[in-house]
């Protein structure tokens, strides 16, 4: 459970190199991607993105156009799609976000771009 606003970090903690993955700058993906660890997009990706007991860190530069399912998502780069958390939506005051969120708890800084609709979970409608 988390405690307050800030339990969210801003950049991934790294416990151990195999709990974290990341998609670079220079790559473009498409398709689909599901995994049990946290994910870090740079590069370019289009698709589905289900993470359901993990964090998603959309980095600055990154080009991402998905359907999302995850615990926790920060939104730092473009983001064109939507996006379904069981915990925290945070939009940076570099993200741009077109699409709609379902979190728990969302903030979006001063500064973010976003564009959609807002739909603010109770615990009980925290499953997918």
């Amino acid at each position: 459970m988390l405690k307050k606003d800030t339990d969210l970090p801003s950049k991934p903690i790294k416990s151990s190199p195999s709990q974290n993955s990341a998609l670079g700058p220079s790559l473009n993906f498409n398709g689909e991607i599901k995994g049990n660890e946290d994910l870090i997009l740079k590069g370019n990706l289009q698709g589905k993105i289900i993470l359901e007991n993990n964090s998603l860190y959309i980095e600055p530069g990154s080009h991402i156009k998905a359907e999302i399912k995850a615990k926790n998502v920060t939104v730092k780069g473009n983001l064109e799609g939507n996006i379904h958390a069981s915990g925290k939506v945070l939009i940076t005051k570099e993200g741009k976000m077109n699409g709609n969120v379902a979190a728990y708890r969302i903030s979006i800084m001063d500064g973010a771009q976003f564009k959609g609709s807002i739909k603010m979970l109770s615990s009980i409608q925290q499953t997918y």
